[in-house]
C-alpha cells in the first residue's frame, strides 16, 4: 500500500510520524498490511517551485494582490480572528 499525502507540500515532522508510524506501523499492523510506504512530499523539487513561481506569476500579471479563495471564509468557521484577518486582507486587496 502506498500513501500519498496530497495535502501537504512539504514533509515535517507531524506529518511524518503521524503516516510513517500511526498509519503505516500500527494501523498497518491491525490490519494485517504486509507493507506500507509514503511518497515524498514535493518539498522543494525543481519543478514544484516552478509551478508556484507560475501561480505567483500569473496573479501579479492579472493584478491579484491575494487569491480569490483565501478571503473566502472557511465554512462553519467561528472563530473572530479568523473573520476579522480575512476583513482585513479583503480591505488591503482593494486599496493597492
Amino acid at each position: 500500500m502506498i500513501l500519498v499525502p496530497i495535502a501537504f507540500t512539504s514533509d515535517h515532522i507531524e506529518t511524518l510520524h503521524e503516516l510513517d508510524i500511526e498509519y503505516a506501523e500500527d494501523i498497518g499492523k491491525e490490519v494485517g498490511a504486509e507493507c506500507i510506504r509514503r511518497c515524498a512530499s514535493p518539498n522543494d523539487h525543481p519543478l514544484f517551485i516552478d509551478a508556484l513561481v507560475d501561480v505567483v506569476s500569473q496573479h501579479l500579471q492579472n493584478g491579484h494582490r491575494c487569491s480569490e479563495q483565501f478571503l473566502i471564509n472557511c465554512p462553519l468557521c467561528i472563530n473572530p480572528s479568523c473573520y476579522a484577518s480575512k476583513k482585513w486582507f479583503r480591505y488591503v486587496t482593494k486599496k493597492f
